[in-house]
């Protein structure tokens, strides 16, 4: 199913927002990409310590602690670091499929979309689909990758040193770049099969603007305002001006897609409380 066809009205190089192009627009994305790589692996922060640092009881009895369990999963030498870097490739991953959702093209690709199910199974399909590159590259980083450089190149070590203001690299000394990296490569892979799900929930929230849009015949203030990423809301602009159906959603999704999107905010925001404050100034020595 594809909503643009040979039938559909051509969609141009540039889309004019309130009657012009937008302002700064490579700059808009930029920072817009910025925010949801930060966001998404924010997430995956906030995740990793709810499920496997969190001891959670009621009434005096456990419900869920799997800490002990997680921290002796495998008695080598090299499985503290090794499962911290999980937590760093996922990071990556999700990182890189929110900047991809917000920031793709999305003219090749406006009619994939999906059912109830594909939201609910999204978050199972992104672990196991980059598994396998993300159990490679942990092995490349923690094993491969040092042999291969003691071998080439002996002990000799890479000095960079690059001048940056001092809240820029408060903020890049918040990461481990190396499985971040691994995970940028495992969520390009993946992205393929997310792409349709993070259309469909892009999709949602713009139909419902167009609905009110035209009910009223006022454009919402995101549109009118860069408080949206640019390639948003010129897809509303050009869904509007050519008179595109809104898309029709079951009640599953129209309960799913606002639900999934404020769980996903809040966990972003959890997720930076855990890296920016918790993981600095909680427990003396504790890294989660």
């Amino acid at each position: 199913m594809t909503a643009v066809t040979a039938t559909s009205p051509a969609v141009p190089r540039h889309i004019k927002v309130n009657g012009h192009r937008i302002r700064l627009r490579l700059v808009q994305q930029l920072i817009w990409t910025v925010v949801a790589a930060t966001a998404g692996a924010y997430i995956i922060s906030a995740l990793y310590y709810l499920i496997t640092q969190v001891h959670w009881s009621y009434g005096g009895h456990t419900i869920l602690y799997l800490k002990p369990d997680w921290d002796g999963l495998i008695h080598a030498a090299w499985w503290p670091v090794a499962r911290h870097d999980i937590r760093d490739v996922y990071e990556g991953v999700l990182a890189t499929l929110f900047a991809k959702s917000l920031m793709a093209n999305w003219k090749k690709v406006h009619g994939e979309r999906v059912g109830a199910f594909r939201l609910v199974t999204a978050p199972l399909l992104i672990i196991v689909a980059a598994l396998p590159i993300v159990v490679a590259g942990i092995w490349v980083i923690n094993f491969a990758g040092p042999w291969l450089w003691h071998h080439a190149f002996h002990h000799k070590v890479l000095h960079l040193s690059v001048a940056m203001p001092s809240w820029l690299a408060t903020y890049l000394s918040t990461w481990n770049w190396q499985p971040l990296i691994i995970g940028i490569i495992a969520g390009l892979v993946v992205h393929r099969l997310y792409r349709p799900i993070g259309n469909t929930v892009q999709l949602f929230f713009i139909s419902r603007g167009l609905t009110r849009a035209r009910a009223t015949g006022r454009i919402p203030v995101w549109v009118r305002h860069p408080i949206t990423p640019p390639v948003i809301r010129e897809r509303f602009m050009w869904m509007l001006d050519n008179n595109v159906p809104a898309e029709k959603h079951g009640a599953w999704i129209a309960v799913l897609a606002p639900v999934m999107t404020v769980v996903l905010v809040l966990l972003a925001l959890y997720g930076a409380f855990i890296r920016l404050w918790f993981a600095k100034h909680g427990v003396p020595g504790h890294l989660f």
